[in-house]
């Protein structure tokens, strides 16, 4: 409205200029001054910076029009005129008239205060969060209009559905500022009384109400809510088959002082549908049977919205995935009814395939501290490329696998073509730097106390920085790691490690049998070959020692029971490849890790062990429902010596049972204790218990272990029980805090297979992942 009266006066101004100048000259007008009258409090030269006619211009009315609007946009005024005066004995060099052009304003008023009288279930702070109308801002009565719609939205999703709102101001015109007041009347707040349901067969009425999540009895009554819920109610039925369900929620019944309200759904569930042909048209990229394998609606079973939705999802994803961004898939339902109550419903899903999409610019928003290219170098997308929204996925997956970022949102934008992308990632940086002391208990280690500064973006160029020191009567450990992701600018890690740590170790029931010390250092270098696909080269030096071993152990009429104390040497590499396609390398909730490594000590790299030690591993992450996951792992090995060593100390053989193998028992309780050949699998149900940021913080998880270890493979048997080369199981449940920097475990296992005689359950506290 406003934008259009100033258009008229501009017209009108156009239409007099010419009138008055034409018919003394042929020769347009030209603008000798341009002035601003009208202003009370803001200065002239306010107004005529957001003019652009200048002396010199020719007079045209898109030129005052424009020049209007531009005015009337900012909001500060209330009327904008243009006069335009001929300046006498002023002639331009072509000979035409000279004019002034005049805008003269009408300054709407500034707000100097909002006030609200009436409002108690609501308090003033929440009220002014989502006005439109701000103080020290100019006052428009539009903006006051929506802003009594607002509150009245914001009551109404209170409960207080009769509430009224009005506003009023009170202007000082010394001033030219007005109060701006917003009288309210509340009315009572709705509760919900009753929720009746009529016409159901397929759900009780009790299954109905339970699946209202929010608008049930002696809750607040909310429009929106119910809304939703009714949504929620058809989706259920549409996802058993009622394609042609309807819920009316029309009829409600309040109490004499409105202060409550009785809810009728009057439910037409229709005839219950299975899914009979699926076809496709318009589709020439992909084949039908490449178009069928997106399909999750077989036929003959009852018709789900949720699969339908999903299907429409694949096959966008599918044609997004080969650069097809812009395809339209439009799903049609066709209901065949084969009696009253049954029927099949066809399927069409036609397809607009567009043209192909390539990416144009890449940006990348958000980081202060993050290089940019940290962020850039994990993008797939290159520019030129086809869009593929594969690619897209895993480049977002891969940027928040850098672990210090709390958020990574992707947008696409067009601005110069339909066929180009520009694809912008926006991060949100969170804390990449951690000092932390605290205190754990354990079964294995009893109280341990840990100080830790651990940095995973040093430099803001994602290098991580580990110092560690661990102490208490059964663990000291002194950590010092570094590593660089992208060494020298390459698709390739690089990291080195420097470690002393000293553990008092269980053997045969006794908590302090021996000690075992590990000193010295490691380097590590992991090239990528894709981006889920990386070799594992490392090399390991240090001095391990078995020492201070009990008397009871040092001597032993049962040869299996002694202990043999030693000071080695270890110089060994580890070659390997892992293959890794988790979505999220901190709380995975699909994809999996697989690796096989084989470990060689001695022989061309020296020292006093020589030995091989081949290892598989593999872990998947199935997402069930929400965000509860089911991880399934299992890993194996297997050790032999070669000559000079005739016989391997106990640091080298494997002990099976605890906190990273099969919960519920101690170190070396499953198993051969010291066996050569190993295999541990684990099952693991997670659920959030806290989120943060959509981040999980807070995790629990139910488990389940199984394993073995053995000194020959003839002696491996697949039996669960107690004996020594029988498998064991052990069950229990946790609780994950989940950090990037620092994540830590809690764990209650159970025993299935311990003698009588021995304890059933261990706690555990560690750090760090069991996948």
């Amino acid at each position: 409205m406003k934008i259009s009266l100033g258009r008229v006066v501009a017209l009108a101004a156009a239409l007099w200029i010419a009138l008055a100048v034409a018919p003394r000259a042929e020769t347009p007008a030209t603008i000798g001054e341009v002035v601003a009258e009208g202003t009370r409090f803001a200065k002239p030269r306010a107004v005529l910076s957001k003019i652009k006619a200048r002396k010199g211009d020719p007079v045209t009315d898109p030129a005052f029009r424009a020049d209007v609007d531009r005015l009337l946009e900012t909001g500060l005024y209330e009327d904008v005129q243009v006069a335009v005066e001929e300046l006498p004995g002023q002639k331009s060099a072509e000979g035409g008239p000279v004019v002034r052009v005049v805008f003269r304003v009408q300054e709407r008023p500034v707000i100097r205060r909002v006030d609200f009288k009436g409002n108690k279930a609501l308090s003033t702070t929440k009220l002014s969060e989502t006005l439109a109308s701000k103080v020290d801002e100019a006052y428009d009565r539009f903006k006051a209009a929506q802003d009594v719609s607002k509150i009245l939205s914001q009551y109404r999703d209170e409960g207080h559905l009769d509430a009224k709102a009005e506003s009023y101001t009170s202007l000082d015109p010394r001033t030219n500022k007005v109060i701006l007041t917003f009288f309210i009347d509340e009315g009572r707040r709705v509760i919900v009384r009753e929720v009746r349901v009529e016409g159901v067969s397929h759900f009780s009425a009790r299954q109905v109400r339970r699946k209202l999540k929010k608008t049930r009895q002696k809750k607040v009554f909310k429009e929106d809510v119910l809304d939703d819920d009714l949504r929620a109610l058809v989706n259920a039925y549409r996802n058993a088959g009622y394609l042609e369900v309807k819920v009316d929620a029309s009829r409600r019944d309040f109490t004499e002082d409105r202060a409550g309200v009785a809810l009728t759904l009057a439910v037409t569930e229709g005839r219950r549908y299975t899914v009979g042909d699926v076809t496709f048209a318009g589709a020439t990229l992909f084949s039908e049977n490449e178009l069928r394998r997106a399909v999750t609606l077989k036929n003959g079973a009852l018709y789900e919205q949720t699969l339908m939705d999903e299907t429409q999802r694949n096959l966008q994803d599918l044609y997004a995935d080969k650069g097809y961004l812009r395809a339209e898939v439009v799903p049609t339902t066709d209901p065949r009814p084969l009696d009253g109550v049954t029927g099949t419903v066809n399927l069409r899903f036609d397809i607009a395939e567009s043209s192909v999409v390539r990416v144009d610019r890449i940006y990348v928003d958000g980081n202060t501290y993050t290089k940019e290219n940290v962020v850039r170098r994990e993008v797939l997308l290159k520019p030129g490329d086809v869009f593929s929204a594969g690619k897209m996925r895993r480049s977002v997956e891969a940027i928040y696998n850098l672990g210090f970022l709390d958020d990574v949102q992707v947008d696409l934008q067009q601005p110069r073509s339909p066929d180009l992308a520009d694809v912008v990632f926006s991060v949100k940086e969170g804390k990449p730097g951690i000092l932390s002391a605290g205190a754990g208990y354990s079964s294995l280690d009893g109280m341990v106390g840990t100080v830790q500064v651990q940095h995973i973006n040093f430099l803001g160029r994602a290098q991580r920085i580990n110092v560690m020191w661990e102490f208490g009567r059964k663990r000291q450990n002194y950590e010092l790691g570094w590593t660089d992701p992208w060494f020298l600018g390459r698709r390739m890690s690089l990291g080195a490690d420097l470690f002393d740590t000293v553990r008092t170790l269980p053997f045969n029931g006794n908590s302090f049998a021996y000690k075992k010390g590990n000193r010295g250092f490691g380097l590590r270098l992991g090239p990528r070959l894709t981006d889920r696909l990386s070799l594992i080269e490392n090399y390991n030096y240090e001095r391990v020692r078995v020492f201070d071993i009990d008397a009871e152990f040092q001597t032993n009429t049962n040869p299996d029971l002694v202990i043999k104390p030693s000071d080695d040497i270890k110089s060994a590499f580890t070659t390997g490849i892992v293959y890794d396609n988790r979505d999220n390398y901190f709380d995975a909730s699909r994809g999996g890790r697989y690796f096989a490594t084989v470990q060689t000590a001695g022989g061309p790299f020296g020292g006093d062990l020589n030995f091989y030690k081949p290892e598989i591993s593999a872990a998947h992450y199935f997402p069930t429902f929400w965000k509860f996951v089911l991880t399934l792992s299992a890993r194996g090995s297997y050790v032999s010596e070669f000559p000079p060593t005739k016989e391997l100390p106990i640091s080298e053989l494997f002990r099976i049972g605890g906190v990273d193998t099969v919960r519920g028992y101690d170190i070396g309780e499953v198993g051969v204790d010291g066996g050569k050949i190993y295999t541990v699998l684990n099952a693991e149900y997670k659920f959030p218990l806290v989120q943060e940021n959509k981040r999980t913080v807070l995790q629990g998880a139910v488990f389940a272990d199984l394993g073995g270890a053995w000194t020959n493979r003839e002696d491996i048997t697949w039996a669960i029980g107690s004996q020594p080369n029988q498998m064991r199981a052990g069950v229990g449940f946790g609780i994950r805090f989940k950090t990037p920097v620092f994540p830590i475990r809690l764990d209650w296992g159970w025993g299935l297979n311990r003698p009588a005689d021995e304890p059933k359950s261990e706690f555990y506290f560690t750090i760090g992942n069991i996948f």
